[in-house]
């Protein structure tokens, strides 16, 4: 007993829904983390063309010769109040406040964590964060608070009682509101991004569903197509272009399906006719035998007739066991190599009295041909073939049997003349029981099945059988692959 341990896999729709649905996903979290960088690097450009601006303005006034110190931060304070969320700090080298906003003594912790530039009024900027700057008042007690800040610190000289004085500028923005917003845009995108994407997931399933709707019913209408209804044929054009090919094999596969049956099914009638003749003629005989009192000679004479009945199905049998070997790849010749012309010969011997009590002429046209195959096989062949070509051959006539050499097979060709046989009975020749004429007593002309047993043959040999016919005659063509080439 065989055990599958294998895990089934997923359904179509379940691939396509997870793959679409994904791919859809991680377009819009990329498109989301892109619009949420473009928006930040928004804010940090211009807070940075801000601080740039402020610091330059506040270093001119700080170069300036001709203004005293109170006036330069009376002009620095007047500066900055139009600007809102900016603290500023200025220092001299030995560390006194010169100069504070309102909001300056935010930033007095970052003078002691701060490198200044040495004589670069044009500064540098960096981002800070204020640990514990200032106390919340809230129901449950005081509550510390912590602000970031973006800083451009600078430094230069400015002129002081006649001297230059070195100093140090700290100018510093808050950037809590871009941060807030920013922290408040991103929880409304992911709460979006889970809106969206179960509408998307919901979407394309339902798109692939609708999608393998023609899938289904080419399935409905393969699930009715039943043993009875096997000419039933599904319509390609009204599927869409992926299924179409599908269909057509389906409809090739059925087509198939329907010729098995149908020959099965002709071949047990054919079968229970060809037994129920013999079976028929010794029941009649025994009976008339037994109607009255015979004579030794008499009931010999219907011992043989008997005999004769009895030798024909055992023929018969073992004809349909042989076919039955083939038909379930049991039929396996032993492979030697042979003269094909020598087996040909031997063949023209065992039917040459028969052929003279006809009056029919045997002929042979070929020299010596060495195949690979069976012996025995290749002559039960040419046997049922040349029985077939002496039976339908007009008193008088020749049967002319060649054999010749081509670049990688062999021909063998037996050919009659006499009537010929309809271009549509060709094709169908080789099937069990089929005659060109099925009014034709079957008594003494074989079991119907010869020609079947020859294609199994070459079938097994892996060569090719075929017929033609015209006017003039009858012929049939065994092709047989060479030894060593390619079958």
């Amino acid at each position: 007993m065989r055990i599958n341990l294998s895990r089934r896999p997923f359904s179509l729709a379940l691939r396509l829904t997870f793959f679409i649905s994904l791919s859809t996903i991680l377009a819009f979290i990329a498109f989301t983390w892109i619009m949420l960088h473009s928006v930040e690097k928004h804010f940090a450009e211009q807070d940075v063309s801000d601080l740039q601006q402020i610091n330059a303005t506040l270093n001119n006034i700080l170069h300036a010769s001709a203004t005293s110190e109170g006036q330069k931060i009376t002009k620095m304070r007047e500066f900055l109040v139009s600007y809102r969320g900016i603290s500023a700090v200025l220092q001299d080298a030995q560390g006194e406040i010169l100069f504070s906003t309102s909001q300056g003594s935010s930033l007095l912790p970052a003078l002691k964590d701060v490198t200044f530039p040495v004589n670069r009024p044009a500064g540098e900027i960096f981002t800070w964060t204020a640990d514990n700057q200032s106390a919340v008042s809230t129901h449950s007690g005081a509550q510390m608070k912590r602000e970031t800040f973006r800083i451009i610190a600078s430094s230069g000289d400015y002129i002081r009682d006649g001297k230059p004085q070195p100093y140090q500028l700290l100018i510093g923005l808050s950037i809590d509101f871009h941060l807030h917003y920013l922290a408040a845009l991103k929880k409304n995108l992911i709460a979006i991004a889970v809106v969206i994407s179960l509408l998307i997931i919901i979407t394309i399933h339902i798109a692939v569903r609708k999608g393998h709707q023609p899938l289904r019913n080419v399935s409905d209408a393969i699930k009715n197509i039943t043993s009875e209804n096997l000419d039933v044929r599904l319509e390609p054009s009204r599927v869409p272009i992926e299924l179409e090919q599908l269909v057509i094999s389906f409809n090739h596969m059925i087509e198939r399906i329907e010729d098995v049956f149908t020959r099965q099914a002709n071949f047990s009638a054919d079968i229970a006719h060809e037994i129920r003749t013999p079976i028929t003629n010794l029941v009649t005989q025994t009976e008339i035998a037994l109607s009255q009192h015979r004579t030794q000679s008499e009931l010999e004479d219907v011992l043989y007739s008997s005999l004769e009945e009895y030798n024909r199905m055992t023929k018969m049998v073992s004809d349909m066991l042989f076919l039955a070997q083939a038909d379930n790849n049991q039929l396996i010749p032993e492979t030697v190599k042979f003269d094909l012309s020598a087996e040909v010969i031997k063949v023209f011997d065992f039917f040459e009295a028969w052929a003279e009590e006809r009056g029919i002429t045997l002929a042979f046209n070929g020299a010596p041909c060495v195949i690979e195959g069976d012996p025995l096989m290749y002559r039960r062949a040419i046997n049922n073939l040349l029985s077939n070509a002496i039976r339908y051959t007009p008193e008088g006539q020749t049967v002319t049997v060649s054999v010749t050499e081509q670049a990688n097979h062999v021909e063998l060709i037996i050919e009659n003349p006499g009537k010929p046989i309809p271009e549509a009975h060709l094709a169908r020749l080789f099937d069990r029981f089929y005659r060109v004429d099925p009014s034709r007593q079957r008594k003494g002309e074989g079991s119907g099945i010869g020609l079947a047993i020859v294609k199994s043959i070459v079938t097994a040999h892996h060569g090719k059988v075929s017929v033609e016919s015209d006017s003039v005659s009858t012929r049939f063509t065994l092709s047989v692959p060479r030894p060593g080439n390619p079958r």
